[in-house]
């Protein structure tokens, strides 16, 4: 239930902010062209979409299992400009389910992403000082084991949730392309659940819920409509970069979006997204090619090494993540 007031939730919000079509888009940026010192333009819009797969197989020689998936997106944007001052503001939301005939409901898609930055052009020229605010987080728990909600959860709502503040220089050459700098950045990691506090679980101390690093950092976007001349395509791509000075300065966290959706009719769509990520503070257990069986610590002898508990340990560490959806559905552009 929990699960289908989020997917409701998500679907509503998509109809219920103020549509901007493209002639009333193209109005309001003619309207600034022409008397940018007075004006005042907000420019709003985004793209939702719900999307459904569903398998269902009986007495199949094949093999298989009947499965059903559910997976909603929204990605907005409010931006403001006036005389030499912007203020732009994102927001990135996504959640899918999927139930296997064997297995109970669980998550396969969970992003929670705000963005804000508010700046002032220097000159005449195609930058700006900024301000810049990041939040990250999910919205429902993460298992070990996919299906199996009694086995130990490894992640939930602000379990991790980041937050970063930065002020630099952002790039901007034309609408489509941002290229923020800045050597002033503070990442803040917030662990939330008292366990996963305690297990030290992303990158924290064990027993703290805060861990705070200063760094350097680097954002890049650029989205472009109809790209190389593709009617209907939308292009979207984001790369986060963050140093910390004082601890492991050339272990860099890297975080990269792509997003490209390409629409069959008014109504109906085809996207996919892609989402890469390495944070060498974060340490992820490791499974064979299955993602299923674990990976043990072995000794020369073919021994297991194991905990106090007599328990076998498991190899971990940091490692590239990575997550590919594809997906079909009704979408909505507004």
């Amino acid at each position: 239930m929990r699960r289908l007031i989020l997917l409701t939730s998500l679907l509503i919000s998509v109809v219920c902010y103020g549509q901007l079509d493209e002639s009333t888009e193209k109005l309001l940026k003619d309207q600034a062209a022409k008397n940018k010192s007075k004006d005042t333009v907000w420019m709003a819009g985004g793209v939702g979409s719900l999307n459904f797969s569903q398998v269902a197989l009986s007495n199949w020689a094949g093999g298989g299992q009947s499965a059903a998936s559910i997976q909603a997106m929204v990605s907005y944007h409010v931006n403001y400009f006036k005389d030499k001052t912007s203020w732009d503001n994102t927001f990135d939301l996504s959640y899918g389910v999927i139930k296997q005939e064997n297995l109970k409901l669980f998550k396969n898609d969970d992003k929670l992403e705000i963005n804000s930055k508010f700046g002032h052009r220097i000159k005449e020229k195609n930058a700006f000082y900024s301000a810049l605010m990041n939040f990250k987080s999910q919205f429902d728990n993460g298992y070990n084991n996919a299906g199996d909600h009694d086995s130990t959860y490894i992640s939930r709502f602000m379990a991790p949730g980041y937050i970063i503040g930065a002020v630099g220089v952002d790039f901007q050459p034309n609408k489509d392309f941002s290229l923020f700098l800045s050597p002033a950045t503070v990442k803040t990691t917030i662990v939330g659940d008292t366990k996963l506090s305690n297990a030290g679980s992303f990158g924290v101390d064990p027993g703290q819920r805060v861990r705070t690093e200063m760094g350097g950092y680097l954002k890049l976007s650029y989205q472009k409509k109809e790209p190389f001349g593709m009617e209907n395509v939308l292009f979207k791509t984001k790369l986060d970069l963050f140093s910390n000075y004082l601890d492991n300065p050339g272990n860099i966290d890297v975080n990269w979006e792509v997003l490209v959706n390409m629409k069959v009719n008014k109504y109906l769509s085809v996207s996919l997204s892609t989402y890469l990520i390495y944070d060498d503070d974060v340490d992820i257990n490791r499974y064979e090619s299955d993602g299923v069986t674990p990976i043990y610590h072995m000794r020369d002898d073919g021994s297991l090494y194991t905990d106090s508990n007599g328990d076998p340990i498991q190899v971990k560490g940091p490692i590239t993540q990575f997550k590919e959806v594809l997906s079909i559905g009704f979408s909505y552009k507004f």
